[in-house]
C-alpha cells in the first residue's frame, strides 16, 4: 500500500472509490433515490472541475494498493467557511474493504501535515451524523464542536463538526 499525492491521472480511481463509498457508508442514512443517482460519472466531472478549480491550498492524496489501485483518498484546504478554525478536511473515503486496517488514519495525517507545512495551526471537517466514521476521526484525536442541518437531495440530515485544535497532533 502507498501513499502519495494525486494528480489529474487519478480521476477516474478517486471518482469509483467516492461513489462506491456514498453507496456503503450512507446506505439507510441518504435515501436509496439519492445514492443511485450519485454515479462514478457525476463524480468524474466534479473531481475534474475539481482539479482544474482547487480551493485555497487545496491539496489530495490517494492510497494505492500494491496492484496501483485506487483504494482510498482525502484532500482538504483552507476553511471554506472561516470560523475558530483555519484548514478543513474536505473529503476522506476509503473502499470499504480497506478500512479498518490504518490506511485513513494515513491518508488524514498526509493531508494535516501538508497544510501544517503551509502554516495552517487548526483542523475541522463536516461527518454525517450515523457515520460511522466518527468514532474513526475521534480515535485520531478529533473533538466533536457543534451541529448543523444540510440537505442532501430532497432530505434534511445532520452533520457534526469533528475539530483538532492543533493541527500537528491529527492522527497522533
Amino acid at each position: 500500500m502507498k501513499i502519495r499525492e494525486a494528480t489529474a491521472s487519478d480521476i477516474d480511481g478517486i471518482a469509483f472509490v467516492h461513489a462506491s463509498s456514498w453507496k456503503t457508508t450512507y446506505k439507510g442514512l441518504i435515501s436509496d433515490e439519492f445514492l443511485d443517482n450519485f454515479t462514478v460519472e457525476a463524480r468524474r466531472k466534479r473531481w475534474i472541475q475539481n482539479f482544474e478549480n482547487p480551493n485555497k491550498d487545496e491539496v489530495m492524496y490517494v492510497a494505492e494498493d500494491e496492484a496501483g489501485m485506487i483504494i482510498g483518498f482525502a484532500n482538504g484546504g483552507a476553511r471554506r467557511e472561516p470560523d475558530l478554525f483555519d484548514a478543513e478536511l474536505y473529503a476522506l473515503y476509503l473502499l470499504k474493504e480497506h478500512q479498518g486496517k490504518g490506511i485513513g488514519k494515513q491518508l488524514i495525517r498526509s493531508v494535516a501535515q501538508n497544510l501544517l507545512e503551509k502554516n495552517y495551526s487548526s483542523f475541522m471537517t463536516w461527518v454525517l451524523v450515523g457515520n460511522p466514521a466518527i468514532h474513526f476521526y475521534h480515535k485520531v484525536g478529533g473533538q466533536s464542536v457543534s451541529m448543523k442541518e444540510v440537505k442532501i437531495g430532497n432530505e434534511i440530515v445532520e452533520e457534526i463538526m469533528i475539530g483538532w485544535r492543533e493541527i500537528r497532533i491529527v492522527g497522533g
